[in-house]
């Protein structure tokens, strides 16, 4: 439960300090939101990505050893508040460097002042022949690191553990005959919960791949004098759809929700005055193995 309000949490961050500050900065020529946003729109960004691809990959330790290894003592409540705390106290120290390197900067023109957002990092010059080539290599170790450990590797280690999960619930079979029914109703949730988690941890690899994508060809490529033109409409769509992110997992935890989505149908009746039947709340719990629907 935690973990997916630490997801929320991240897309809440991204709504109120990314979306609409990349939309304004589209619209307009120049910086126009001052210092602040200037930082605290990059910043934002890779703090919401490190933080949701470790509450996902904590969702997943805790699912992998709940089923995989059932007999084993889970996290425990303390365990769990202590690792939430950690996973924005990681994210905060890695997307620091963006805090402290992103300026806001300016040109002085005869009739206006131009202003745009930029990074900052150390630079080098290299000569070679007559070409001269500036590099910052700084720059380069940080977001590929971001990019490559904070992001791909947990997308593998991740759909790699939801493999397994899929596997062992596949073969899992529950001897008896008294307990059938009830053990049949259990064994639907649980596919139910892990089909959302799945849903979830693909909607978020789909829709921040291309932003990792433009991340890497940006600081990998050779010649970093330029940007070609179709780079800019890609980075549109990129942005695009990292944000879109944003608005699914909202969507996806309403779809799989029965308690949210029998509020909704209460709060709806209550407006509109329908006398009907209140729907009672449904909630998916285990004992034992304890399995709670998130």
């Amino acid at each position: 439960m935690g973990n997916c309000v630490n997801l929320a949490v991240a897309d809440l961050m991204v709504t109120l300090t990314c979306t609409w500050v990349t939309l304004v900065d589209n619209l307009t020529e120049g910086w126009i939101l001052g210092a602040i946003f200037c930082k605290l729109n990059t910043f934002t960004k890779v703090l919401s990505l490190v933080a949701s691809v470790l509450s996902l990959t904590q969702i997943a330790y805790d699912r992998f050893f709940g089923i995989v290894f059932a007999l084993r003592a889970r996290m425990t409540e303390r365990r769990a508040s202590i690792s939430l705390v950690i996973i924005w106290i990681f994210s905060a120290v890695v997307a620091l460097p963006v805090l402290f390197f992103r300026k806001l900067k300016s040109r002085e023109w005869l009739d206006h002042t131009e202003m745009w957002c930029d990074d900052d990092w150390p630079y080098e010059i290299n000569v070679v022949g007559n070409m001269t080539r500036f590099t910052m290599p700084l720059r380069t170790a940080y977001f590929v690191s971001v990019s490559v450990v904070l992001y791909f590797v947990p997308m593998v280690v991740m759909s790699i553990a939801y493999g397994v999960i899929i596997l062992k619930l596949k073969t899992t079979h529950i001897p008896g005959e008294i307990m059938d029914k009830r053990d049949e109703q259990q064994a639907k949730t649980k596919r139910k919960i892990i089909i959302m988690l799945i849903t979830i941890l693909a909607v978020f690899c789909v829709c921040w791949l291309p932003c990792q994508v433009m991340l890497l060809y940006t600081e990998l490529r050779g010649n970093r004098s330029t940007l070609p033109d179709w780079y800019y409409h890609f980075e549109f769509a990129a942005y695009t759809m990292a944000y879109s992110n944003s608005v699914l997992n909202p969507i996806i935890y309403a779809g799989f929700n029965e308690n949210f989505k029998q509020g909704l149908l209460n709060i709806w009746r209550r407006m509109s005055g329908d006398p009907g039947r209140r729907l009672t709340h449904v909630y998916n719990t285990y004992t034992e193995t304890t399995y709670t629907a998130v």
